[in-house]
C-alpha cells in the first residue's frame, strides 16, 4: 500500500470516529480550570465608603462608585453530566493577586474566593463543538473589611458564562467563554469577563 493510500485510510478512519462518537458529557465526571480578564463596577451602598478608588470631588475622599480590572483569579470546577444537554457544577474561584484594601492607607487587600454552584446548559450541538450558558449563584467569601476593620460578611449574588464549547476527545475538551456576576450584599458589584478552559471528563 502507497504512502498516500495510508494516508488516506487514517484520514477516514478518523472521520468515521468523528461521525460514531458520543461526546455527550451524560454520566462524565468533570475536572475544568479556566483563567479570564475582567472589568468590573464596584457601587457602595453608604456614601463614603471605601471601594478602591479616591476622588478628591467627594466629601470623604473616596469614590462614588469604582471601576477597573478585576484582581487576575484562577477557576477550579467540578462538574458532573445530569443529561445529555446539563451539568451540575461547583465552580471555586481563587484570587491570583490581591484586591483593594479596607481604606487608601492601608497596603494589602483580600484574595477573591467564591463558590459558585449551578448548572450549564449546551444547545446547537454539532457533535465536537457546542454552544453552552451557565446559570449559577455566587457565594463570595472574600475577606473584605470596612474603614473600622469589621468584616463586610459574605457576598450573594447570581452568574452566567456564554460560550462556545470543543470536545477533542471523549475525555477531555476546551472552550472560550463570556462571563457576567452580579453580587448584592456587601455593595453593587457588577463584573464582565473573558476566558479559555480545559475540561477532563471521566465515567
Amino acid at each position: 500500500m502507497s504512502r498516500w493510500s495510508r494516508c488516506t485510510v487514517l484520514v477516514l478512519l478518523l472521520v468515521g470516529r468523528t461521525a460514531t462518537a458520543d461526546y455527550s458529557h451524560k454520566g462524565q465526571f468533570q475536572v475544568s480550570a479556566r483563567i479570564a480578564l475582567g472589568l468590573r463596577a464596584i457601587i457602595p451602598y453608604e456614601k463614603g465608603d471605601y471601594c478602591g478608588q479616591t476622588d478628591r470631588a467627594s466629601s470623604s475622599g473616596n469614590a462614588p462608585v469604582c471601576t477597573g480590572r478585576a484582581p487576575f483569579s484562577f477557576d477550579l470546577e467540578l462538574g458532573y453530566g445530569v443529561a445529555r444537554r446539563v451539568d451540575l457544577i461547583a465552580e471555586l474561584r481563587l484570587g491570583l493577586e490581591t484586591d483593594f484594601a479596607a481604606t487608601a492607607l492601608a497596603t494589602e487587600g483580600p484574595r477573591v474566593f467564591h463558590l459558585a454552584p449551578g448548572a450549564r446548559f449546551f444547545f446547537s450541538d454539532s457533535k465536537t463543538s457546542k454552544l453552552f450558558t451557565t446559570a449559577q449563584l455566587v457565594f463570595d467569601f472574600s475577606g473584605y473589611e470596612d474603614g473600622g476593620g469589621a468584616s463586610r460578611g459574605t457576598d450573594f449574588g447570581v452568574r452566567n458564562m456564554n460560550g462556545m464549547w470543543f470536545d477533542l476527545d471523549r475525555a477531555y475538551g476546551f472552550y472560550a467563554y463570556i462571563g457576567e456576576t452580579a453580587t448584592f450584599s456587601r455593595w453593587l458589584r457588577f463584573e464582565l469577563e473573558a476566558g479559555i478552559g480545559f475540561s477532563g471528563r471521566y465515567r
